[in-house]
């Protein structure tokens, strides 16, 4: 399975992201956050694969054992090889955009 995060669908800073995340990671099919933009079944298994857009940016990572517990204890910015923002700007704009465009029952436009 894979899973597509868009850190940009949440107004919430680098801190609450990281937290956040880690619960997530420690039971990813609970999908119910703003962040969780996409799954996709591909068929595997045995591995979970994280995909997670920010800024423009794209951070792949297999959810092994090990890669849980470095997102414990450091938050998924331990695998990025790139200083991400610690505020976010624009998220509520989006949100507005998919809800005005739900209204008059389209699906809205997802950017990835």
């Amino acid at each position: 399975m894979i899973i597509f995060m868009d850190r940009g669908r949440c107004n919430a800073d680098l801190a609450i992201c990281a937290r956040c995340s880690t619960t997530f990671f420690r039971k990813p099919l609970d999908t119910a956050r703003p962040c969780v933009v996409k799954i996709i079944d591909d068929g595997d298994d045995e591995m979970l694969n994280i995909v997670l857009l920010m800024e423009g940016q794209t951070l792949r990572f297999h959810l092994t054992e090990e890669t849980i517990e470095g997102l414990e204890l450091e938050g998924w910015e331990f695998l990025s090889d790139f200083d991400p923002s610690l505020m976010q700007r624009g998220a509520a704009d989006r949100w507005r955009e998919l809800a005005v465009s739900q209204e008059f029952g389209g699906v809205g436009e997802l950017r990835l």
